[in-house]
């Protein structure tokens, strides 16, 4: 209310403003010869003074009279404006119509365009809530979701997904960070910084373990820039170590601690990793859990020998903490997995053994009740489940 009060009152000031020079007198009414007549009329009255006194004669006092009468006659010829006053109404009959025509279009023309072009049911907006608008649009949140509201709608931008990608990297969205690599990589071509950008995220979905496609992203990224591939090539070293390939990941980490800096920063974690190899390489066999480093809760989810399973040499070559990390991570990986994929058996059986070599029964009983619940169509896969839960003796 207080908004159309404020509408009308502008209104009728902008109409007063146009209407009032209307309504005015006109100037032309004014007689410009007034000031020189009034002059002449104080002049006759001083020759009547004058004559009255004695001081001026009669014919004088005519003639002077006559005199002033001629140029009272002059001047009223050379200003024919000053006798226009009695044609005023004739010249501004028109006004008073024109004003009030004026005072109710303008209004009501104006009433149109705002109800044409403006917003009246808009509610009100006050600027404390405008600022906070203003600022939540900015937040990094909405911007993603801008970003992904247009990837949607147009998926073949592949600077997009590029723009993206880290931003999922850096708020650890990783399964988005590496399918937005893929698809900036697919789009617009490979580079060191997707595909490495590609690799990290795969390496950390997958907890530290380098799976197959980021080991061949790396490669890629040693084939485009052999000389700025120091990080490749640590994790192309820690995948061969990870998979039991011990002599060569050692090899790997000896040429990179020949090549590196003394003050690389990286120098002293490989140095460390290569010293832990050492003390590695030639371990008794991991077996099921009863042999020397094996029996402990660090030991390898796994029955079989390192030539067999090829992960047991490299999680052997580990330092107690970082074996017990690294089994952990396997397992939480595996556990992951089977919850989108629940139709893999050996990979069930897998997890069941693992959580019973580390001590954790109530996780393996889950897994087992989480098994039978995914594997009620695969008979063969639930009777290969079932035998191990026997050996184990998780119960019926």
């Amino acid at each position: 209310m207080v908004f159309w009060i404020l509408v009308a009152g502008l209104v009728a000031a902008v109409t007063l403003a146009i209407t009032r020079p209307l309504m005015r007198p006109s100037s032309r009414a004014t007689d410009s010869a007034g000031p020189d007549i009034a002059v002449y009329k104080d002049q006759l009255k001083e020759i009547d003074s004058d004559e009255a006194r004695g001081t001026l004669g009669a014919a004088e006092a005519e003639s002077a009279r006559a005199e002033i009468a001629r140029r009272i006659l002059r001047v009223s010829q050379d200003h024919p404006k000053a006798g226009s006053h009695a044609r005023d109404p004739e010249r501004n009959r028109f006004v008073v119509p024109v004003s009030i025509a004026t005072a109710i279009a303008l209004p009501i023309a104006s009433l149109g365009l705002y109800l044409t072009y403006g917003a009246p049911g808009m509610p009100a907006q006050p600027l404390s809530e405008r600022l906070a608008e203003a600022s939540n649009a900015n937040k990094p949140n909405d911007l993603v979701a801008k970003v992904e509201e247009r990837l949607r709608d147009h998926p073949e931008d592949g600077t997009g997904w590029d723009v993206i990608a880290p931003v999922y990297y850096a708020m650890g969205r990783y399964a988005d960070a590496a399918t937005a690599y893929q698809n900036a990589i697919r789009l617009i071509g490979e580079s060191p910084k997707r595909l490495q950008g590609f690799a990290n995220a795969r390496i950390h979905i997958e907890n530290g373990v380098v799976p197959e496609d980021a080991r061949k992203a790396l490669e890629r990224i040693i084939v485009l820039a052999p000389d700025s591939s120091i990080e490749p090539r640590i994790w192309l070293a820690l995948a061969k170590e990870q998979d039991g390939r011990v002599s060569d990941a050692a090899a790997d980490y000896r040429k990179l601690i020949a090549e590196a800096p003394a003050d690389a920063p990286w120098r002293k974690v490989i140095e460390e990793r290569l010293a832990n190899i050492g003390k590695g390489i030639g371990s008794p066999p991991a077996g099921d859990g009863n042999q020397g480093a094996g029996s402990n809760a660090g030991t390898a989810p796994s029955s079989a020998t390192p030539a067999a399973n090829p992960e047991a040499a490299a999680i052997m070559a580990m330092n107690p903490e970082e074996r017990q990390a690294f089994i952990a991570r396997m397992v939480d990986s595996l556990a992951a997995r089977l919850k989108s994929d629940g139709n893999d058996a050996a990979g069930w059986v897998k997890l069941i053994r693992a959580y019973e070599i580390l001590g954790r029964r109530d996780d393996a009983i889950k897994a087992l009740t989480d098994a039978r619940a995914n594997l009620k169509g695969n008979q063969d896969g639930l009777a290969e489940v079932e035998h191990l839960a026997r050996q184990l003796g998780l119960g019926s």
